[in-house]
């Protein structure tokens, strides 16, 4: 019996997986500050494998609650996205004159903004709790993904059985529902899972900045352990390589091969 071949993502897959896990079982969330271990190197103590940063906390721990806790952020604020583009991709069809015309002029301003500037805007504007940074991931990317369902949506508006629909007395919403959405599924789901590398990507960056973007008191989130211990790599490079190994594990094994 052949095996068959273990690709190198999903070989990655495996590798972020079983590291996050037994982090999260070995380790308790590194929210403390133990100043016996402050900047201890790597493979000094069985305690510490990893080592720790420069107050104490274990750099192993660090990696995986931070990982699980950006993942925990992102799928749910990349379906929200999700069904924010969808609604208004819905409302869009059923609404005629004046209210169409108003989203596809909402779409159009937020589609000529860069999605980083209207994250870091909705930041800058609200409060910074979890809801506006979940505010700020799906305001940044639904016109990308609403412009992607509409070219759907046009597609599938110009075949027959829509058009027989049409002529048969159906209603906008109930031809919606019934013949577009089952066709848009497997956009979604699509676009769903090749949206949450670039979401992991900005809640890094929003992490980076000194936003808490962990719904759980698990400690600094990825972007900010690199931010916090970049000026002391020489002393505890770990403590930088590991968030930026743990960002691109995420982002590598969330993506899609070509094939």
């Amino acid at each position: 019996m052949v095996l068959p071949k273990l690709s190198v993502r999903n070989l990655v897959r495996c590798l972020t997986f079983f590291l996050v896990i037994a982090g999260v079982i070995f380790h308790s969330p590194p929210n403390y500050v133990q100043l016996t271990d402050v900047n201890l190197s790597p493979f000094q103590t069985w305690g510490h494998i990893f080592g720790c940063d420069r107050l104490g906390r274990d750099n192993f721990a660090l990696f995986s609650y931070g990982a699980l806790a950006t993942v925990i952020l992102c799928v749910p604020a990349k379906a929200l996205t999700l069904i924010f583009a969808s609604l208004f991709s819905f409302l869009s069809y059923v609404g005629e004159g004046r209210f169409s015309i108003l989203i596809e002029s909402l779409f159009s301003v937020f589609l000529s903004l860069p999605s980083l500037l209207v994250a870091l805007i909705i930041i800058g504007v609200f409060p910074e709790t979890k809801l506006t940074i979940i505010l700020a991931i799906v305001l940044s990317d639904w016109a990308m993904n609403y412009e992607s369902l509409q070219a759907k949506i046009r597609e599938v508006k110009g075949s027959g059985y829509v058009s027989a629909a049409l002529a048969m007395g159906g209603k906008s919403n109930q031809i919606f529902l019934l013949h577009f959405l089952p066709a848009l599924r497997i956009l979604i789901e699509y676009l769903f899972l090749t949206g949450i590398p670039s979401v992991i990507m900005t809640t890094a960056l929003f992490s980076y900045l000194g936003l808490d973007t962990s719904f759980f008191d698990w400690g600094p989130g990825l972007g900010e352990q690199i931010s916090f211990s970049k000026d002391y790599f020489e002393k505890t490079p770990v403590s930088v390589i590991f968030p930026i190994l743990g960002i691109i594990g995420l982002v590598y094994s969330f993506g899609r091969s070509e094939n």
